[in-house]
């Protein structure tokens, strides 16, 4: 999304209000955890750590971590041990992990009632305007993202909000994330001591360890500020130049955020020889306004897609056309754009992207891939992809552990809330997560201590490591803005919809069009798939090889 929505409305505390609350507000205060940590300590091994993942001490070691329980391996769900070393990369992911040389020094704690994930990767959000919370805007939907920017083609813009740089601020932005299990974020600005940020250009520091090239995240890369919209040619304000663009490693722009033809020319513009931006080591964010054939373009670079469908959703009512990346075999990503128009946190894009998935895309993709665009997709997408991403020797110990009471697969991230999160490492050492779990595992880094905080009724610990940001200014913070966190049952105050309108398709999903585009099942041709006329296409659904099934659930869109 853009940096130009505006502030609506200031909260006060940090949790939701509202029916079906369990959670009270977080409790000030500095390292309260002295009681568990001499409970973890004296407890016999077996014993139960009363967390809300099942899980219990199996022996008390002095080097390294071993997590048995249901691993999220890149090959399926699997029962199994993850040991991350005392350096804090992963030695074994797998069945069994007694054989490591380490084993048998290390930390051992099985959970019964839970996943183990790799941490998830946040693919794209504009960290430093995250202050603001969510900016409502009714039934208005836009054709191109300059429209509610600056206002372009006789839009209703919307409120310009302005990024802040304070690190008390950007501290708490990335606790909310770190508190739904992500550990990196492809981010406008951060700050050290929480999750990495794989964008961190000014500050290197920021990828806490990570030794590939940090992203190039730009907002406008074709110089589109004043709102230059084009529906042909390249003649943009200032294009971005190859040499400019993959300066440090991979290039991360924003391309075709709408669903007009103005939109799709900028992909086709940067995908020209006389741009060449879309190659292998780019990750495309939006890329809304494309059809199958950009979308052919696209995998024939290599180049990856950034998919924010709840942003995507409520300001164009559409989103990219991401059955037919699937069909392409593009890699798609997982990012939550910024609050005033996406998601809090990435546990509430999940939710997002799952209902998309059942209601409006037919199911097309499977739980294992849903989660895979927010840990290895993502990764990968932006040149990290041999350090974080997925549970395997030689990663980097970033995990999140997550408590369920249902099916302990992929499913269970996608239908977690804010007190599922039990466990939330980077790189071996603890960020966040249920009281007793996070003392079991050593505490914060250094051994540090770490804070309590309440979250929907649960003992939580917070283990920071930013320099001038305590977590009670980090409290006083939240407080003047959106709350880090909701609880099971909430809904986020004003959060954006995922549910696809237009003046077009204004009765969403029914018996008659099961997937809510407008176009009755009698006559369109994916009626299973949504894919609605847009005007990038003639207002007219897109089959590009006119064979009457459209592009939407064509696996050979183009023919052949």
């Amino acid at each position: 999304m853009e940096k130009t929505l505006g502030s609506i409305a200031v909260l006060v505390g940090l949790v939701g209000c509202g029916s079906g609350s369990s959670g009270s507000g977080a409790a000030p205060g500095a390292n309260s955890d002295g009681g568990a940590d001499a409970a973890v300590d004296a407890a016999p091994v077996g014993t139960p750590l009363g967390d809300a993942a099942g899980c219990y001490l199996v022996a008390k070691g002095t080097s390294g971590l071993v997590l048995h329980g249901m691993l999220l391996l890149p090959g399926g769900a699997t029962d199994g041990d993850v040991f991350v070393g005392s350096t804090g990369s992963i030695v074994c992911a797998g069945p069994s992990c007694s054989g490591s040389a380490g084993y048998d020094a290390a930390t051992r704690i099985t959970c019964t009632a839970a996943v183990v994930s790799p941490g998830f990767v946040n693919a794209h959000d504009h960290t430093d305007y995250d202050t603001d919370p969510p900016v409502p805007h009714g039934m208005i939907r836009y054709q191109h993202r300059d429209e509610w920017r600056t206002g372009a083609d006789g839009a209703t813009a919307l409120p310009t909000q302005h990024s802040i740089a304070d690190t008390i601020d950007l501290a708490a932005i990335e606790l909310r994330f770190v508190m739904s299990g992500v550990t990196s974020i492809v981010g406008s600005a951060g700050t050290r001591g929480l999750a990495r940020n794989l964008a961190s250009v000014y500050d290197p520091k920021q990828l806490e360890g990570l030794t590939s090239n940090v992203v190039n995240f730009d907002t406008f890369p074709l110089g589109d500020t004043d709102g230059t919209i084009l529906d042909s040619g390249c003649a943009y304000p200032k294009v971005d130049t190859t040499s400019y663009a993959f300066m440090y490693g991979n290039f991360a722009p924003h391309f075709a955020e709408g669903i007009n033809l103005g939109a799709e020319n900028e992909i086709i513009c940067a995908d020209s020889a006389m741009l060449g931006l879309v190659t292998s080591r780019t990750a495309i964010i939006h890329a809304v306004g494309t059809n199958a054939r950009d979308v052919a373009a696209i995998e024939k670079a290599g180049a990856s897609v950034v998919w924010s469908p709840r942003s995507n959703i409520s300001l164009y009512g559409n989103t990219a056309p991401i059955t037919e990346m699937k069909y392409a075999g593009v890699n798609v990503a997982l990012g939550t754009d910024w609050l005033p128009s996406g998601s809090m946190n990435e546990l509430r894009e999940f939710a997002c992207a799952a209902e998309m998935n059942s209601k409006y895309f037919g199911g097309a993709f499977s739980d294992q891939e849903l989660i895979e665009m927010a840990t290895i997709n993502a990764s990968r997408s932006m040149g990290f992809g041999t350090e974080i991403g997925s549970l395997a020797a030689g990663m980097q110990g970033d995990l999140v552990v997550i408590a369920t009471t249902g099916a302990r697969d992929f499913s269970a991230p996608l239908a977690a809330s804010s007190e599922d999160v039990a466990l939330v490492l980077r790189g071996g050492k603890a960020l966040y997560g249920d009281a007793p779990l996070v003392q079991a595992v050593g505490g914060g880094f250094d051994g540090g201590a770490c804070d309590a905080l309440t979250v929907c009724n649960v003992a939580k610990s917070v283990c920071l490591d930013v320099k001038d940001a305590t977590l009670a200014q980090i409290q006083a913070s939240v407080q003047k803005s959106y709350p880090l966190f909701y609880c099971r049952g909430q809904t986020p105050l004003d959060e954006p919809t995922c549910i696809p309108y237009r003046d077009s398709y204004p009765d969403g999903t029914s018996a008659t069009d099961r997937d809510g585009d407008g176009i009755p099942d009698s006559s369109d041709d994916c009626p299973s798939v949504f894919n609605p006329p847009r005007s990038m296409d003639g207002n007219k659904q897109s089959d590009l090889d006119n064979d009457g099934l459209g592009d939407a659930c064509d696996p050979k869109p183009l023919g052949g």
